[in-house]
């Protein structure tokens, strides 16, 4: 994540003021955090922009940079965007390193019950937005993908987390669907001679052949 967010929101002074503001206020829509998301990966590809965005010293300079570039942000969804991923965050770190609060997350029996356990331990945000943030990393080509039917082995990391068990514990649950045709055509042999399973044709979850997936649009 752009690293310029973290000094306006996620500094020790001011982390807790806008923790605040978003735990109490009404969470905003994937639109929103996709087009966050969208914005962060410019700056990636963008120099000119990146090196701008470093020059800023203010959220409201930053944002009228963003708005240069087509994108029309607020204070409050950056500030939801990036303290919102942080709980998120800091509970799997929390998890990590407290095998007791890791076994009780994982034994959920649905996405209800382990946003209600992260409550308990003062980590909040919603089914939604713990999915968003999963398929974003599950896409990522940071995480490794081990097999031919997409398996994510539990030793895979991002950063210093282990996120293969958070990922398979949302398939099952149904809310990171597989990044694939749910119904394959009859003729797929007739149609291509190479094993259609195969990660040069399709991204495949662990969860694929027993799945309870929501169907993907």
């Amino acid at each position: 994540m752009y690293y310029q967010l973290w000094i306006f929101f996620l500094r020790e002074d001011r982390y807790l003021y806008w923790k605040e503001i978003v735990n109490s206020n009404q969470k905003l829509d994937h639109f929103t955090w996709q087009k966050i998301v969208d914005f962060l990966a410019l700056v990636e590809q963008n120099f000119s922009l990146k090196t701008q965005l470093g020059e800023t010293r203010s959220i409201e300079s930053f944002i009228q940079l963003a708005k240069n570039y087509g994108y029309n942000l607020t204070p409050e969804a950056l500030a939801w965007f990036v303290v919102t991923r942080k709980q998120i965050w800091d509970l799997f770190d929390t998890a990590q390193k407290t095998p007791s609060l890791k076994k009780k997350l994982l034994a959920s029996k649905n996405p209800q019950q382990f946003i209600k356990i992260a409550a308990e331990h003062g980590y909040h945000f919603s089914v939604d937005e713990l999915a968003w943030l999963l398929i974003e990393v599950k896409s990522s080509p940071e995480v490794s993908i081990n097999d031919s039917v997409g398996e994510i082995l539990t030793v895979s990391n991002y950063g210093r987390i282990e996120i293969g068990y958070w990922i398979w514990l949302a398939e099952d649950w149904g809310i990171v669907p597989p990044f694939c045709h749910l119904h394959k055509s009859d003729n797929l042999a007739s149609q291509n001679l190479r094993n259609p399973f195969l990660l040069d044709q399709c991204f495949l979850p662990k969860s694929y052949f027993n799945q309870r997936l929501m169907s993907v649009v």
